[in-house]
């Protein structure tokens, strides 16, 4: 059974990370996105809730570029940290030669950097989205002026000119 939440994880899971369950697995990303509902709604003030909200697709590209805004920013913060691969695995290692016995490892500062530049990126995209979508799908709070109804009055405001 497919939700909301479960599709929007699969987007992530196939498109963004190939499946790959050594960056994330799809009940942690599904699970994400159920405890984050309240996250999406302060961004775009709306009210979805439930087990399976009734989410729109640009509401639902929103929530997904949220998703992976936390991601790049976690992953910045693990490579500062040094713990985004093992130095034991032997991920870390970009290159080897044999004459001078010279091993070059990755730069985890530069790691962050670029995980960091990602995440700034995101989140610009982001606050573009959120805007366009708050400012071209929500309702107007009030109407004022000479375009509102009254209810029970028959005829137009201009008449009485």
């Amino acid at each position: 059974m497919f939700n909301t939440y479960s599709g929007l994880a699969r987007d992530i899971f196939t498109n963004e990370f190939e499946s790959n369950t050594g960056i994330a697995t799809f009940s942690q990303i599904s699970g994400w996105f159920s405890a984050n509902i309240g996250e999406l709604n302060n961004k775009l003030n709306t009210s979805f809730s439930g087990v399976d909200p009734d989410i729109d697709t640009e509401a639902g590209a929103i929530f997904k570029s949220m998703y992976m805004l936390k991601y790049y920013t976690r992953a910045a913060n693990n490579a500062l940290r040094g713990i985004i691969s093992s130095s034991s695995d032997g991920s870390n290692i970009l290159s080897v030669s044999d004459g001078d016995n010279k091993i070059t490892f990755a730069n985890k500062n530069e790691v962050a950097k670029t995980y960091r530049g990602f995440a700034n990126d995101l989140s610009a995209e982001l606050e573009r989205g959120a805007s366009q979508y708050c400012m071209f799908l929500s309702a107007p709070k009030s109407v004022n002026g000479l375009d509102t109804t009254i209810t029970g009055y028959v005829g137009s405001y201009l008449d009485n000119e």
